[in-house]
């Protein structure tokens, strides 16, 4: 048994291994007017293999185009068309490092851990509603890590070991106490399986 993984590379795969056989068989015909007949036929063969896409502009154009190019642009036809040469080669990917950063608190993240240190150096008159959403974000992140230890004790001294004692929390307590309600109510896990009938 012969198994794709040893058969040659499939130039086109959409038009499968039959079609790129009969184009290799094609390009052995040493008629000119044969082998001319034998391309058409394989172009009436792709074409039937997409359907909905006959009557479109250009199809035909690019059976052509496909044709050549599962030859290698090797196959000595008549073409329609002038045909286009496609680059079937896939462009090398650059190569993306996993970021190797060190987070002191991962519940946080990178960016709000980022977030957190740049406050000090927010101008003072934006300093505070810049800490507030920032907070709020803190105390999201700490209610989907682990609700039961969001508290405004601890977003205070996170807030505060984060920055290095620069910012302290100075935001009214019913200010923190609904921030602190609206992170838990986000995070909240939501029910989704059916009530069991009784």
């Amino acid at each position: 048994m012969e198994y794709n993984t040893n058969r040659s590379k499939l130039t086109l795969p959409e038009y499968g291994r039959n079609v790129q056989k009969m184009v290799k068989y094609a390009m052995t015909i040493s008629d000119r007017d044969e082998r001319q007949q034998c391309a058409e036929t394989i172009i009436k063969i792709m074409g039937g293999m997409f359907p909905q896409q006959k009557g479109t502009q250009d199809f035909e154009r690019m059976l052509w185009d496909h044709l050549a190019l599962i030859s290698d642009y090797k196959l000595d036809v008549d073409t329609p068309y002038p045909i286009t040469v496609i680059s079937n080669e896939k462009k090398e990917q650059p190569h993306l490092d996993y970021p190797e950063q060190e987070i002191a608190y991962r519940h946080y993240g990178h960016t709000l851990e980022q977030m957190i240190k740049a406050l000090p150096d927010v101008a003072e008159e934006e300093r505070q509603l810049a800490t507030t959403l920032v907070v709020a974000q803190m105390a999201k992140s700490l209610a989907m890590w682990n609700n039961n230890v969001l508290s405004a004790a601890k977003l205070a001294d996170d807030l505060s070991e984060m920055t290095s004692g620069r910012i302290e929390l100075t935001i009214e307590p019913q200010e923190l106490d609904r921030i602190i309600a609206a992170a838990r109510v986000a995070c909240k896990p939501v029910n989704t399986g059916k009530k069991k009938k009784k």
